[in-house]
């Protein structure tokens, strides 16, 4: 009788942490850069930071950047193409419209428009993904 009350502890314990583990699998989050304002022109420079203020980030999330084809772009940068507004090491640049990035590991992440002096205006954006909590 024991060792079936063990096994049975063991199995509902197993099943428990699977379902954990799954939740966690499937709540990443899409966060639309912008809200409704999208991926444009902001209407001062810190609207991005406000914005990005408001969140939090994990590991797994999708960016959406929403603008149209030849209006607009989004460029992955390093820091200090971000804080010069500078194309020097470009890590991957989207401008087909409407792009999604996965944020696939805990780190800083720069964007910025690439049109014209729409970076030096406020089209940046910086976000930190923050590194998974161990479970205990």
């Amino acid at each position: 009788m024991g060792v079936k009350k063990n096994v049975s502890l063991i199995m509902l314990s197993t099943i428990g942490w699977l379902v954990l583990g799954l939740g966690r699998v499937s709540s990443t989050t899409s966060h639309i850069v912008g809200e409704e304002m999208g991926w444009n022109l902001p209407p001062y420079p810190g609207f991005y930071d406000e914005w990005a203020k408001k969140r939090s980030f994990a590991v797994g999330d999708v960016l959406v950047f929403r603008y149209h084809a030849g209006l607009n772009t989004v460029v992955m940068v390093d820091r200090n193409d971000y804080e010069q507004c500078t194309s020097k090491n470009i890590l991957r640049t989207f401008f087909l419209g409407n792009s999604s990035v996965t944020l696939e590991k805990p780190g800083d992440f720069f964007f910025f428009s690439s049109v014209g002096k729409h970076c030096e205006a406020g089209q940046k954006l910086h976000i930190i993904v923050p590194l998974p909590h161990a479970n205990n």
